[in-house]
């Protein structure tokens, strides 16, 4: 906050700033825009304004200005409730008080009566950004995979300031490597989402032959960056629907900022293989059985814990014989992994949405309306009307 204030207002003023601490590099970095100065008791400071940035402490008294202004940032309600704040804020002698926005203004208000101005933090201007590359792996790892090849196209992208961030899941536990855009995770099986959100898929393996992973990242259309090795140029044309890149890594990094559109994907391998074993049945609809795999995928079960567990998907302890309803894909996960037992399927129960209870009551209603405006009708027929004389009113 207050390195963005600087920034601006050093163009407008004279700005020193006194301190009494603070981290080393941000004083330093703060020495760019102002004058800093360590703070000294003893001494005398004048200026025309001073703006105290402080929550804590209280206003040095040596210091001269024509103007003394305050900056409120926090909620001091809540400072007030958690016995953080003190009656020495009630009468420090600035008048001018500045909130960073409606809410602190309000209640700094409610607590000190002090009636802020509200000024909302000052922002550095917009920059120009470059896109982060994100990368997936899912691949085991050893030497024959290439591992080597993905630290040493870490560091070309580090080289070359290409931002990225690098998910490799995999169940091997003993490959590390100090970059903080590389995360780690275990091996999944409803690797769909994390797949489709990605850049570009990467495999830099020693041999391959026809690599599914490859095939179903172009599924999602989802560009690879390969090796020239095997049928990974059958799968990927270098520019255009990835890149491939030679063993010995010696290539331009940067062409990998432009990252390729793909086309959607698909191999025919079902239609060949039906083709091939002269399959002469009823002819079926890819898309239905499609649907009804995802229906399957989203069916719901019942299942109860066999071992005391943190279920990662909604960060809750389970206990020894809790029961919950999960979907299927997770129930079969947790019960390979020997953390279940999956008790019954839930179907859901489809509601008849022809005729709601709203419906049929609405109809009631509307029944019983009809029938009353009709008896007043019927009524108003038999009625004469009565001769009224009008009665004088005074005005009020």
């Amino acid at each position: 906050m207050a390195y963005n204030w600087c920034w601006w207002l050093r163009h407008y003023f004279d700005i020193t700033i006194l301190y009494c601490g603070g981290d080393t590099e941000r004083v330093k970095k703060m020495s760019k825009l102002a004058k800093m100065e360590k703070y000294e008791e003893g001494k005398t400071y004048e200026c025309d304004i001073f703006i105290r940035n402080s929550v804590w402490g209280t206003i040095p008294k040596n210091i001269k200005a024509k103007r003394m202004i305050e900056m409120r940032h926090a909620n001091y309600k809540y400072l007030l409730e958690k016995g953080w704040l003190y009656q020495q804020y009630a009468g420090m002698g600035i008048k001018e008080i500045v909130g960073c926005g409606e809410f602190v203004s309000k209640m700094s208000d409610e607590v000190l009566h002090d009636n802020p101005t509200t000024i909302k933090n000052i922002l550095l201007p917009r920059r120009k950004t470059n896109k982060v590359i994100r990368l997936i792996s899912c691949t085991r790892l050893d030497p024959a995979k290439g591992w080597d090849r993905m630290l040493k196209l870490m560091e070309m992208m580090k080289n070359a300031k290409i931002k990225f961030q690098w998910d490799i899941y995999t169940n091997a536990t003993q490959y590390k490597c100090n970059y903080e855009e590389v995360h780690f995770h275990k091996q999944r099986y409803d690797i769909w989402d994390y797949l489709a959100s990605a850049d570009y898929t990467v495999l830099l393996s020693d041999s391959e032959g026809l690599p599914y992973t490859v095939q179903e990242s172009l599924q999602y259309q989802v560009p690879c960056i390969v090796t020239d090795v095997g049928g990974c140029t059958e799968l990927i044309k270098d520019g255009v629907n990835g890149y491939v890149v030679p063993l010995d890594m010696n290539f331009d990094i940067n062409k990998i900022k432009n990252i390729p559109k793909c086309k959607e994907y698909d191999n025919h391998a079902l239609e060949d293989w039906l083709k091939y074993l002269e399959y002469d049945g009823e002819e079926l609809d890819k898309e239905e059985i499609a649907e009804k795999i995802e229906e399957e995928l989203e069916m719901k079960v019942k299942v109860k814990a066999i071992i005391n567990f943190t279920d990662m998907e909604d960060n809750k302890k389970r206990i020894i014989n809790e029961e919950w309803i999960c979907s299927m894909d997770r129930a079969e996960y947790l019960k390979d992994n020997k953390a279940i037992e999956i008790l019954e399927e839930v179907k859901e129960e489809k509601k008849d949405i022809t005729e709601t209870e709203f419906d049929i009551r609405s109809k009631e209603v509307k029944k019983l309306v009809d029938e009353t405006l009709n008896k007043m009708e019927e009524t108003l027929k038999q009625e004469k009307p009565k001769k009224t004389t009008k009665k004088k009113t005074s005005k009020k």
